[in-house]
């Protein structure tokens, strides 16, 4: 009795050992269903604020958590307003939503407090992107994955089966992936090898995923790299040609893409781009330019175009503030069956769109300003000489990552639910760590 009473007194939980290792096991619980993520989620977010408060840790509280806490709240408002039509149990989930801007500082502050590191991270994002990328090339040479799992609904998805963001996964670390080169000390011919590698292999990943939104957006990444890394221009753009010319090869010789990737011409109409007076006064000469037409067809269209048009059209109905959180599919039925290039589904698809749906122009307000405050600071370093290479390189990788993920345009899933919020606000925790950083001018490393 004596030694259980002993070993009860002196047993002590190593909150953060459960920290890290629930950190930094984040990228791969990604791969999980959703209960899974929400319970790691929560252990992660209550592990952290019980070993801040225990250890007398400081929790900084900026204008950004402010302005998270102050757009959630407003979902709440929003919600509550129109609970005669979403229920209790979406009001519910919009209270319990708030999880997300505690999880957005509990990730900032653990890395203000140093219980955390990017460069961990990073080293576990390149290692789970990676086998991604293997396990969906696995699918495409024997039909199933390492566990099984066959393609499904003509995607290749690997471990998330029936949900096709594996492509989706692969584009948002691409970025953390690549930071692990660059945090760690390699000589030349190493980081010239492994950022070929990783370009290349996880570019390969989302490709063949047959997720186009993602390829094109880890493509454009690419691109943004070119621009702003001056000592790596050469390799990027060797790898950039690389890449484009294996999806050319895949595009004429392997059906499965080529069938995936022609029906961009669903959703864009590239005749009319083509036949428009911008690009034809280039090739006409002036004296033609009144006989130039427009064809009378649409730019856009496909799925994605009727969504974004019916999210506008709700949003036209309550603009102030909204329908409420989850009332896009609520809003969408109600709209009449003679509306033309309408689309209705779970949620817009579209960040923006989702705000301006749930949470009407007061909320877009609101979350357009916490983007601004959450990258001035990067943005401001950018352009001056007080930090080193590696700190500049960091500050690249995040504001590309910040670029790519917010493209206004991008079809994106809800970031109100727990798989793609999980990740999204995950990922602007990890920005604005970065934007609140005091940097500070070092010795210049290679």
């Amino acid at each position: 009795m004596n030694i259980a009473h002993n070993l009860y007194r002196n047993f002590k939980i190593d909150f953060f050992f459960i920290i890290k290792l629930l950190f930094y096991s984040f990228p791969i619980i990604l791969i999980f269903p959703s209960g899974y993520i929400t319970a790691h989620v929560s252990l992660l977010t209550i592990a952290s604020l019980i070993a801040i408060y225990k250890n007398n840790l400081k929790i900084e509280f900026l204008l950004i958590d402010y302005l998270i806490f102050l757009l959630f709240f407003l979902s709440i408002f929003s919600t509550l307003i129109n609970i005669s039509t979403l229920g209790n149990i979406i009001f519910i989930k919009s209270i319990l939503d708030i999880r997300f801007a505690i999880f957005f500082l509990v990730v900032r502050n653990l890395l203000v407090n140093k219980i955390v590191n990017l460069k961990f991270l990073s080293i576990i994002s390149i290692i789970s992107s990676i086998l991604l990328s293997f396990d969906i090339f696995l699918q495409h040479l024997i039909g199933y994955n390492i566990v099984g799992i066959k393609p499904f609904d003509g995607r290749y998805n690997s471990f998330f089966e029936h949900e096709a963001i594996a492509g989706s996964y692969i584009q948002k670390f691409f970025l953390l992936s690549l930071l692990s080169v660059f945090l760690l000390k390699f000589k030349k011919i190493n980081r010239i090898f492994l950022i070929t590698f990783i370009i290349n292999t996880l570019g390969m990943g989302v490709l063949l995923s047959l997720d186009r939104m993602p390829f094109l957006i880890l493509i454009f990444a690419t691109f943004t790299l070119l621009l702003f890394l001056k000592n790596f221009r050469i390799l990027i753009l060797s790898n950039i040609i690389i890449l484009t010319i294996l999806f050319l090869c895949l595009l004429k010789n392997y059906e499965v893409v080529k069938s995936r990737y022609k029906q961009f011409d669903r959703d864009i109409n590239f005749s009319i781009i083509l036949a428009s007076p911008i690009i034809k006064n280039y090739i006409k000469s002036s004296n033609d330019q009144n006989k130039t037409s427009i064809p009378d067809q649409k730019l856009f269209y496909g799925d994605y175009y009727k969504i974004y048009n019916a999210a506008y059209t709700i949003f036209t109905k309550k603009y102030l503030i909204g329908s409420g959180v989850k009332s896009f599919g609520h809003e969408c039925n109600k709209l009449p069956s003679t509306l033309e290039n309408i689309s209705c589904n779970n949620h817009p698809h579209n960040i923006y769109l989702e705000i301006l749906v749930n949470l009407g122009v007061i909320g877009i307000c609101i979350f357009v300003i916490f983007l601004l405050f959450l990258v001035n600071k990067i943005i401001k370093y950018l352009f001056n000489d007080r930090i080193n290479n590696h700190q500049k390189i960091t500050l690249i990788l995040f504001i590309t990552i910040f670029i790519t993920e917010l493209i206004p345009f991008r079809s994106y899933g809800s970031i109100f639910q727990t798989n793609n919020g999980s990740i999204f606000w995950f990922f602007l925790g990890l920005i604005g760590y970065i934007n609140t950083t005091k940097l500070h001018k070092r010795k210049n490393t290679s």
